[in-house]
């Protein structure tokens, strides 16, 4: 058996396959919660366009857009907060889900499906990914829907996943999008060695930056003995 693959992008399966027919393949559980939670996101906008802009809901929904996408592993029960959303309420984090879900039922359906998949995958069990694989389409929210038929469709990927569960690219994709966002702020770097610089200076903790640091080290001693 060779080293298991991350590669599930559908145009390369079939190469993979031919390519390394003893790969296991993984689908990164990043990748299979960004499913969930950008349709999440998708869906309590819609439901802040149903309410009217200026409305209410549509104020509580945009304020506490955070707290509808945090796992629900992470709410606080015992944080009771005055919110102004909610005529200076003292509400915890919980509670604060329980009346904005109150709101629209799609967006209900939605953060409950978003929950069960994080928590299956968190948990690595394969028993709450089957029930909630089998639960049918129509009663989903249309855009929930195709992510439906996605995880589906990886679901072999996603137990693999379980069973290897080192494999992942997680920091890579995070560190990529730090990067992306370091050049966007800057409006580009017309100096690529200024740029790689910047980079290394805002992944203080990474190999290559620390290999970095330990050769700038390594050169200022020599120029010190030099001199």
């Amino acid at each position: 058996m060779s080293k298991p693959s991350r590669w599930t992008y559908t145009p390369y399966r079939r190469l993979i396959q031919e390519l390394f027919p003893n790969a296991i393949i993984l689908a990164d559980h990043f990748h299979v919660v960004a499913q969930a939670y950008r349709v999440l996101n998708h869906i309590r906008i819609q439901a802040m366009n149903r309410a009217g802009k200026g409305t209410h809901q549509w104020r509580a929904l945009k304020h506490f857009w955070k707290l509808i996408l945090t796992s629900a592993s992470k709410l606080r029960y015992d944080n009771y907060w005055c919110r102004a959303n909610f005529c200076y309420t003292q509400l915890t984090d919980a509670e604060v889900i329980h009346r904005l879900l109150s709101f629209d039922e799609d967006l209900q359906q939605a953060y409950r499906y978003y929950q069960d998949l994080i928590f299956a995958v968190s948990q690595r069990s394969r028993t709450r990914l089957n029930q909630l694989l089998t639960t049918k389409l129509t009663v989903l929210p249309q855009p929930l829907q195709k992510v439906q038929r996605t995880l589906r469709q990886h679901k072999k990927e996603i137990l693999h996943s379980f069973k290897y569960e080192a494999y992942t690219n997680g920091p890579v994709e995070g560190t990529n999008n730090k990067i992306k966002v370091i050049k966007r702020v800057a409006y580009g770097f017309r100096n690529f060695a200024n740029f790689r610089i910047r980079i290394l200076l805002a992944l203080p903790n990474t190999y290559i930056a620390i290999n970095w640091k330990n050769k700038q080290t390594a050169r200022a001693k020599v120029q010190v003995r030099a001199a």
